[in-house]
């Protein structure tokens, strides 16, 4: 009986571990590829500007819909959280030189199993920069 209970153990260990090991390295992939959109989000509207902050938005939204087709791993558009906020602005509607924002975008964690529930949170990410280039002074 001991036999028995030890191999069925065992059976279960070899099947959970590369589940585990599947399920991190995924995790850690998306991780990945968002924060190297967010890079690029970030230098976006650092580069470009905008009129408001929709304008904004919708340019980032765009832009990300974009970069999301070619990931090796197909980020929906519609699973990115995405929020803009300026935390210092010369004028309260135009984006101008110099207004420094804080982008931070957010997506699921990926779920391959559901054997590790307390990886269910969402992955983030947050970066700031700073207006240099507005699309109209080209």
């Amino acid at each position: 009986m001991g036999q028995l209970i030890a191999t069925i153990m065992n059976v279960m260990l070899l099947l959970m571990v590369p589940l585990g090991i599947l399920q991190a390295h995924t995790v850690l992939q998306m991780k990945s590829e968002l924060m190297e959109i967010s890079f690029a989000a970030t230098k976006y509207v650092t580069n470009h500007g905008g009129r408001s902050d929709a304008d904004i938005l919708s340019a980032v939204r765009n832009f990300i819909h974009e970069e999301a087709e070619g990931k090796a791993y197909q980020l929906r558009e519609d699973q990115i959280g995405i929020e803009i906020i300026r935390t210092k602005s010369a004028d309260p509607t135009l984006w101008s030189h110099e207004d420094e924002f804080v982008l931070r975008m957010s997506m699921p964690y990926p779920k391959l199993t559901t054997l590790f529930p307390e990886w269910e949170r969402k992955i983030t990410t947050e970066r700031t920069g700073t207006i240099n280039v507005m699309d109209y002074d080209l």
